[in-house]
Parts: structure tokens; C-alpha cells; sequence
């Protein structure tokens, strides 16, 4: 069984994604927007890997009762949503995107855990754009930072990033001999910490959970982080919608995680938060089955 499947250089090329970045801001998106199935049908073609995880996901959704049975046209109407996501993303980081276009639902939930000045952790999934989260997030009145796995970070996401002023200061790498201590002195400086919890970058550290049927490793990392600080966990998507906006929603996982003891192990203390954590993106999934952006063998199973 290979592990870490998703822990290798991201696809694409440096000239490809420049030129795609100043076509976006020089022409504009709607003719930008027109590129989209030209660079679906190449990705199909070019990575079979991407192609086999799609349609795993998608059986697997099937399987799960929440989807009919896949087709190669929900496949490349899977590949095209994540083009789509990539094409948001310039506007999104290079401040063009209309911020009356992200909607929001459930805000109440972030103004109660500012009030508690504990800090707070929103977690997430790669479902839909983290950076529509971002963008809502540049007005608010505490600190917003991201803990990011790096190490295999590729040019497509270099250069985009480049595009969003002051990107890397609000990143804290995971992975490094600091990155834990960092996030926690940030949370208890009353900071918001952000992190998409469904990709474990160390194997030793994830637990087997049910997720569509078949179990899948979830990192424990995220919730020994709230565990720690006894900081509030609050579940945000933003996804897509059909006219092109995005709607975030939030939802309390809780207020705070119990404390590991002698009796209390991490199977009884955080597996539950981690499965109703399962339980929230697949109902994401249900909801919006293009918007899973894990092309990648999720379930180890050896694609």
C-alpha cells in the first residue's frame, strides 16, 4: 500500500501559468474563462493519475448511495470545476475578485469565539476555495494565519501566490521544528489559525475514519491543536455557486475539545470530532460533488 500519495511536486509548469496569470488580468475572465475545457481536456489526457482518483472518488460517492454511477463526463465535469477553482484563484489572491460576490452564513459563530479571545481554529477541507475565506477574512479585526504542508509546493502555486501582497507572512509551514509551537502561541495571543484537516503529511500521525464508506486517513494533528489550547473548532467551506459567487458557511464542531488523560485516550477523546468532521464533508461532497479537489489516492488503494 503506497502512503502519502498526495506528498509530491504539483503538476504543471512555470511558462504554462504565466501565461495563464496575464491573460487573466490582461484580457479579463470571461474570455480567460473560455480556456477552461482546452485545459481540462489536456489535464485528462496528460495525467491518468488525476483521471483514476476522480473516478474513485466518484464510485465512492456512488457506493455511498449520494451519487448515480460514474461517467467519463463527470470526470472531465470534475477536472473543469477544479480549472474553474484555479481560474477564481488569480482574482481571489490579486484582489480582483468583487468581495460583494462572497457571501457568508453562520458569521455569528466567528464573532462569538473573538469575544472569548481564545483564539480560534478554522478548520476546513479541500472542498471549494480556502482563499474565498481568505479574501472575506483580510477585513477582520484579528489575525487571520494558515497552517500549510509546503515542501511540495509547485510553480502554478508560487506564481499565483506571488499575485496576493504579504501571502507568506500569514503562513505558518507545517512540517517544521517550529510550526506547533508557532500556531500556539498564536492562538493563545487570541489569533484565528486556519487549516484544511483532510491531508496528513505524516502517516504516523493520522487515523483510519470512515469517510464514504471506506476508511481513510485523517490527520489527528488538527484536533491535538485544539485539544492543546482549548481553543474553539469551527468547521468553514466556501463553495462555489452557479452564478459564480461563493457562499461560506460556518459550523460549530466545539467549543472545546476534552483533555487526553490516563482513562481518555485520543480514540475516545478525539476520534468522535474527527468522525462528525468526516461527516461534514460528506455531506459537502453530496451537496456539491465537483468541488472535492483531492486528486490523489485518498483511500490508499493503490491507483
Amino acid at each position: 500500500m503506497r502512503r502519502n500519495t498526495w506528498l509530491r511536486p504539483e503538476k504543471g509548469n512555470s511558462l504554462s501559468i504565466r501565461l495563464l496569470i496575464w491573460v487573466a488580468l490582461t484580457l479579463g475572465y470571461r474570455f480567460t474563462a473560455l480556456l477552461r475545457w482546452p485545459a481540462t481536456l489536456y489535464y485528462a489526457a496528460a495525467y491518468p493519475t488525476v483521471r483514476r482518483a476522480s473516478w474513485h472518488y466518484l464510485s465512492h460517492l456512488h457506493r455511498a448511495g449520494k451519487l448515480h454511477s460514474p461517467r467519463w463526463t463527470m470526470v472531465l465535469a470534475h477536472i473543469h470545476a477544479y480549472s474553474t477553482n484555479i481560474l477564481d484563484r488569480i482574482y481571489l489572491l490579486s484582489g480582483r475578485f468583487p468581495p460583494q460576490n462572497i457571501h457568508i452564513t453562520g458569521q455569528d459563530l466567528l464573532h462569538e469565539a473573538l469575544q472569548q479571545k481564545t483564539g480560534c481554529i478554522i478548520m476546513g477541507a479541500h472542498i471549494g476555495s480556502f482563499d474565498a475565506l481568505r479574501q472575506f477574512g483580510l477585513n477582520a479585526s484579528v489575525r487571520f494565519r494558515m497552517l500549510m504542508y509546503r515542501r511540495f509546493i509547485g510553480a502554478a502555486s508560487r506564481f499565483i501566490e506571488a499575485l496576493a501582497p504579504g501571502f507568506h507572512e500569514d503562513i505558518i509551514e507545517l512540517g517544521e521544528p517550529h510550526s506547533m509551537l508557532t500556531a500556539l502561541k498564536a492562538l493563545r495571543n487570541g489569533e484565528f489559525i486556519g487549516i484544511l484537516a483532510d491531508r496528513a503529511h505524516d502517516d504516523g500521525r493520522s487515523i483510519p475514519i470512515n469517510f464514504l464508506g471506506q476508511d481513510a486517513p485523517i490527520p489527528a494533528g488538527p484536533f491535538h491543536l485544539a485539544q492543546l489550547t482549548g481553543a474553539p473548532v469551527i468547521l468553514v467551506s466556501a463553495i462555489r455557486q452557479k452564478n459564480g459567487t461563493y457562499h461560506i458557511a460556518c459550523k460549530r464542531l466545539a467549543d472545546t475539545l476534552p483533555s487526553e488523560t490516563k482513562a481518555a485516550s485520543t480514540q475516545t477523546t478525539l476520534v468522535p470530532y474527527m468522525q462528525a468532521y468526516a461527516r461534514w464533508m460528506e455531506t459537502l461532497c453530496q451537496d456539491h460533488p465537483y468541488a472535492w479537489f483531492n486528486f490523489f489516492d485518498f483511500w490508499e488503494e493503490g491507483l
